[in-house]
């Protein structure tokens, strides 16, 4: 026996129990030791100076009664949470909020799962496709808000020079005037921003396939919609469950391109929440109820995590 096969029956006599059970050994973690134990002792101190003490301090103003100008208030405890959930307005938020978010995830879920499955076929002009996919995920939220509004721009916005010219219009249409359509044009715009996020995790996902299932599939008989359905989906679900998941955390939080659109408008018929935070703290000056709106947006975006959560672990057991 040469010295490779005798390191080689080493190893893997060493990856199973020595009582002849079947199951493999986990590998041992190495613990961090000198640099990187300090690396590691910065990232948790980054992350609680940056991200936990700005919650904490939120949930803090969620129960003191502090308006604008003043740095501290009486405690007032869950007045705030009363007060913002007993208001109509804060119950069209949380209604805006869902349609907004629910049909935008659709949108660019669907639009970038097409895209995608297009990339993946190596149709002609994939390269082109794919760059033209990409390039909307590299504009600024804040650009990408500002070139919708100057598409659909009343006075002189393209979407309305392109369909009064092919006479889908008889006249130029105010289209943030009416609140559905403003509301439709806002997901439009954000799923836009959304699709190229879909379409880039997906592909990656398809091309991670063997091309031995694809062809054994062929083999058997099935068609393009029974290979997708029995072959490519089952094996696409995991990336697009977390597809769906970033887009709809994205979404929930979703900012720029409602301020710089609708401001909400036309009157409360496009306010979501994170607008509703943002007026209800700096427009209104009330930092107390501003406070808790945020504390309730963050409750909903972290049940929405762990429903991912639950069907993750879910799928792991049955699998």
């Amino acid at each position: 026996m040469t010295p490779v096969e005798r390191d080689d029956r080493r190893r893997a006599a060493s990856a199973f129990p020595p009582n002849g059970g079947g199951a493999p050994r986990r590998p041992r973690r190495r613990r961090l030791s000198g640099p990187l134990l300090w690396l590691d002792g910065l990232a948790l101190l980054l992350i609680g100076i940056f991200s936990v003490l700005p919650l904490l301090y939120v949930a803090y103003l969620s129960l003191v009664d502090v308006k604008a100008g003043q740095l501290a208030g009486p405690l007032v405890g869950r007045e705030n949470y009363a007060f913002v959930l007993d208001d109509e307005s804060t119950r069209t938020a949380f209604r805006n909020t869902f349609y907004f978010s629910t049909l935008s995830v659709a949108v660019a879920t669907l639009v970038g799962t097409a895209i995608a499955l297009l990339l993946d076929s190596r149709a002609p002009f994939t390269r082109l496709l794919l760059a033209a996919a990409v390039l909307p995920w590299a504009i600024p939220e804040v650009v990408n808000a500002l070139i919708w509004k100057w598409v659909f721009d009343y006075n002189w916005g393209a979407l309305n020079a392109l369909l009064v010219a092919v006479g889908a219009l008889p006249r130029y249409r105010a289209w943030f005037s009416d609140g559905p359509t403003a509301m439709h044009a806002l997901i439009f715009a954000y799923s836009w921003k959304l699709v190229p996020f879909v379409v880039l995790i997906l592909y990656a996902a398809l091309r991670s396939i063997s091309p031995d299932v694809v062809e054994s599939a062929q083999l058997d008989g099935a068609g393009a919609l029974r290979l997708f359905r029995h072959v490519t989906l089952p094996l696409i679900v995991p990336a697009l469950t977390v597809a769906i998941l970033f887009c709809a955390i994205f979404s929930m939080r979703a900012f720029d391109v409602v301020y710089l659109l609708t401001r909400g408008g036309p009157g409360e018929s496009t306010t979501v929440l994170s607008y509703y935070t943002y007026a209800k703290t700096f427009e209104f000056g009330d930092f107390g109820a501003g406070s808790a709106v945020s504390v309730l947006l963050a409750a909903g975006t972290l049940v929405v995590v762990l429903a991912y959560w639950w069907v993750l672990r879910r799928s792991e057991r049955e699998s």
